[in-house]
């Protein structure tokens, strides 16, 4: 009796503390409508930096964005009734005294205040046991069927996102075997490659990149590392020029852009050159940056 008159205390308190932000909620409402509009932005940003990395399916990438576009529009975008409106004081009163009376009434109806609480640790673990438990599924799936092509992607992309390199790169030889040597695969299983040696394009994932090449959707993906691994043995300048041809051949939209000026500006400085004054191999003035 004296837990439950406690608990009554607690709850009792808990709806003071409430009444205040129910009168004030136009403003702390939008603070927090700026702050998750914030939120959002950066999760935007960060999704163009995980394409660009090459860890996000641009597929993928696409529906976030349109799902956190869709959340912004609902911040930006209120719906005209509720503009203006004011809840009145009897009424926030009422919702906050009934609801966790109502809830009491449930709980005690439907459940089991006697039994012990979840330890914390296990509750914050669960949602890397559900990953966990996915991996385990896929990979019993494939120890029988492990002529499933779609399944040892899924497997390798997984990897990939939990930056478990070396079983990304086992899971999408699978793949490449199994596809006859998919250009669009192998460029992933190069690209699965240089993450696992720690961003070092290795001479076996230039290999897979050149053969990767003859595919119009992987061709970016691969001249973009193999200019790297120039970079890497010191030529920065046929490093520099393959960039900058690939910027030129590039669609305006393209989401790796981005990240592939960033690298022609670190090679134009560190030749001491104008990034203004480059141009293509062909002779043609550098593509502008929108």
């Amino acid at each position: 009796m004296a837990l439950f008159f406690a608990l009554f205390g607690m709850t009792l308190a808990a709806v003071a503390f409430l009444l205040v932000p129910l009168l004030l909620r136009r403003r702390a409402g939008a603070s927090r409508d700026a702050y998750n509009l914030a939120v959002y932005r950066d999760q935007l940003a960060e999704i163009e930096r995980d394409v660009a990395r090459g860890v996000l399916d641009p597929g993928d990438a696409e529906a976030a964005k349109a799902e956190i576009g869709r959340r912004i529009l609902a911040l930006t975008s209120p719906p005209a009734a509720a503009a203006g409106s004011v809840a009145p004081f009897g009424v926030a009163v009422a919702a906050a005294l009934l609801l966790p009376l109502a809830a009491w009434g449930i709980y005690f109806a439907l459940g089991s205040p006697g039994l012990p609480d979840e330890p914390y640790a296990r509750r914050t673990a669960a949602g890397h046991m559900d990953i966990a438990e996915a991996l385990r599924r896929v990979e019993a799936h494939l120890e029988t069927h492990p002529d499933d092509l779609t399944g040892w992607l899924l497997l390798g992309r997984t990897e990939v996102d939990l930056a478990d390199y070396p079983k990304a790169v086992e899971a999408y030889k699978h793949a490449v075997d199994l596809s006859k040597q998919r250009p669009d695969i192998v460029s992933e299983w190069a690209e699965a490659q240089v993450l696992a040696a720690g961003g070092t394009v290795t001479p076996a994932a230039q290999e897979a990149f050149r053969a990767a090449l003859a595919d119009p959707e992987a061709a970016p993906r691969s001249r973009y590392y193999l200019a790297l691994a120039d970079l890497q043995h010191g030529d920065t300048q046929k490093a520099l020029q393959e960039w900058v041809d690939l910027e030129a051949d590039a669609p305006p939209d393209a989401p790796w852009l981005k990240l592939l000026r960033g690298r022609i500006a670190e090679a134009a400085k560190a030749l001491d050159i104008d990034p203004a004054t480059l141009k293509t191999s062909a002779g043609a003035p550098r593509k502008a940056a929108n």
